[in-house]
C-alpha cells in the first residue's frame, strides 16, 4: 500500500513537472501561475501545494528523492566509502537525468539556469547536497561536521555538477553522465593525494 502511494505520488510530481516545463517554456517560468500548471497537468492547486511547497520545487521534483536515495545507501551496514558513494551517486543519477527524457532534461536545465527566481531554487537545493556530502565524508573520517576538508569534497562535488550542467547546455552532443563523469575523474586527481577518495 505504501509502495503505491509512493508510486503515485512520483507520478504526480513527474506530471505537473513535465506541465511547468512546456508552460514555462513558452511563457517563462515567472509568468506562469500555479493553476496553469496544475490545469495543464489535470490536477487541482490544493494537490499541487501537498506535494511541493513552492512553485519553484516542481522543477526539482525529484532532487530531494535522489538525496534521501544516496544518504540512504551510506547508511547501509556494507555501503561503499563516502566519496564512492557520492561519485556513483552524482554520475547515477545524471545518467537517469537525462535517458528517462532527454529532451525534458535539458529543457529543465535552460530553465534553471536562465531564470532568476530557479536559479536562485537551484542554489539552495545544491546548500542540502554539499551539506550531506560534507556529513558524510565527515562521519566516514570520524571528525566534526565542520571540518574543512569535508566541505572542500561537498564544495568540489557539487561543483562538478554544476560544471556539468553548464557544459550540457554548450555541449549536448555529450552524454550529461559524462559530462558529470569527467568533472569528478578531475577532482579524484588532485583529492587522492590527500586520502580523500578511498573507494
Amino acid at each position: 500500500m505504501e509502495h503505491r502511494r509512493a508510486r503515485r505520488r512520483v507520478k504526480q510530481q513527474r506530471e505537473l513537472a513535465e506541465a511547468a516545463v512546456a508552460l514555462a517554456q513558452e511563457n517563462g517560468f515567472t509568468n506562469t501561475t500555479v493553476e496553469e500548471i496544475a490545469n495543464a497537468a489535470d490536477y487541482s492547486v490544493s494537490t499541487f501545494f501537498r506535494l511541493f511547497p513552492r512553485k519553484e520545487d516542481v522543477i526539482f521534483f525529484d532532487l530531494r528523492e535522489r538525496l534521501g536515495a544516496m544518504l540512504d545507501d551510506f547508511a547501509r551496514d556494507d555501503h561503499e566509502s563516502a566519496w564512492a558513494t557520492v561519485r556513483r551517486t552524482f554520475i547515477d543519477n545524471a545518467r537517469e537525468w537525462e535517458t528517462s527524457d532527454p529532451e525534458f532534461a535539458l529543457a529543465r536545465i535552460r530553465l534553471f539556469q536562465t531564470e532568476p527566481v530557479l536559479r536562485s531554487r537551484y542554489l539552495e537545493n545544491l546548500a542540502e547536497w554539499e551539506a550531506a556530502v560534507a556529513a558524510m565524508v565527515a562521519r566516514e573520517r570520524g571528525v566534526d561536521s565542520g571540518d574543512f576538508e569535508c566541505w572542500l569534497v561537498a564544495s568540489m562535488a557539487v561543483a562538478a555538477y554544476r560544471a556539468a550542467f553548464s557544459a550540457q547546455l554548450t555541449d549536448a552532443e555529450t552524454h550529461f553522465a559524462d559530462h558529470v563523469e569527467r568533472a569528478f575523474d578531475a577532482l579524484e586527481v588532485g583529492f587522492a593525494a590527500r586520502g580523500l577518495t578511498s573507494r
